[in-house]
């Protein structure tokens, strides 16, 4: 489910990528929602709407973002950089830490926006 239109994003997010990319990244920004919140996002309360926009928005940018830095380092990591003479050296990095490391950023930006005033993210019992 997407969470936020382009209007939104470009309107209150202040955002800066296109229409068409916006549509792929947020599409997968909300299927990213959908998996940290356990599908409870879909049913929340409308109190809870801007912040899944808000949220929906960050991580259509970081996967944006991550992608873009996959295409620019073939999926490796900065080892060392030069300024004066423009080098910059990759090293392979292991794609479980990669992929370990972008978990993380996707659920940093979930839990900053998703946990107030409901813990959409919450994966205990509630009775």
């Amino acid at each position: 489910m997407m969470y936020a239109d382009y209007a939104f994003y470009m309107g209150v997010w202040h955002g800066d990528m296109p229409e068409a990319e916006f549509a792929k990244w947020a599409a997968r920004a909300g299927l990213e929602i959908d998996r940290l919140t356990q599908g409870r996002a879909a049913a929340a309360p409308e109190k809870m709407a801007q912040p899944l926009r808000l949220c929906c928005c960050g991580l259509a940018d970081a996967l944006r973002r991550a992608d873009a830095a996959d295409a620019a380092t073939q999926g490796g990591t900065v080892a060392s950089e030069s300024v004066d003479g423009y080098s910059i050296s990759y090293r392979g990095a292991d794609a479980s830490d990669r992929a370990a490391d972008r978990r993380r950023e996707l659920y940093s930006v979930c839990a900053e926006y998703l946990t107030y005033p409901v813990n959409l993210m919450y994966t205990g019992v509630s009775g």
